[in-house]
């Protein structure tokens, strides 16, 4: 049987051609950070905008705003800001895709020690991972204690984990992510 070579095409449509990017996204850190959020990867629309949550779909930076971790809202090219109100960006995996579907586990723990190195050298008071994805990818399956704080740390930090503020997670409200980003920063004031 002879096997036919497939042809990726690139879509016709500039827009379209521009959100195939495949650039991983800047990590945005500082010594001593209060709070390091971790991502599971860069969406191609976040990746073609090279900022964070740029998909307008996507509540993050409303979700700060609303819960008072930051006194403005940021927009995603405001991203690099991020260190200015002790927050770090990152993502477990830089690699863009159209969705975590299409993550490979072996991306997951391949960027570990990525991860971990990062964290060693911020010395974040804390880490909040935004979806189960991202913290099962970390810390692997059956770790996970329901959204919230965590009973393991991330060298030495204390974890709390957020419903995804993907589009793609559409089955979580808008309210219910809402009072899981208000509960992170009710969590992170015990820290002080």
């Amino acid at each position: 049987m002879e096997r036919t070579k497939r042809t990726k095409l690139l879509p016709q449509n500039p827009r379209a051609r521009r959100l195939t990017h495949n650039r991983p996204l800047p990590d945005y850190l500082a010594p001593n950070l209060k709070l390091l959020f971790v991502g599971i990867n860069p969406g191609l629309r976040s990746a073609a905008a090279g900022h964070y949550y740029a998909n307008p779909q996507n509540p993050f930076w409303r979700l700060l705003h609303e819960s008072g971790l930051t006194p403005v809202q940021l927009r995603p090219e405001e991203d690099s800001r991020m260190p200015e109100f002790g927050y770090g960006l990152t993502d477990i995996v830089t690699r863009p895709s159209r969705g975590a579907g299409d993550l490979r586990l072996r991306e997951f723990t391949g960027n570990r020690d990525r991860l971990s190195m990062i964290a060693r050298r911020c010395q974040p008071r804390a880490v909040c991972f935004n979806s189960k994805t991202a913290f099962e990818g970390f810390f692997g399956k059956g770790v996970f204690s329901g959204f919230g704080p965590q009973q393991v740390a991330l060298e030495q930090a204390p974890v709390f984990v957020v419903p995804s503020t993907s589009p793609a997670n559409a089955a979580v409200s808008l309210d219910t992510k809402r009072a899981h980003f208000r509960a992170l920063k009710d969590w992170l004031e015990t820290l002080r």
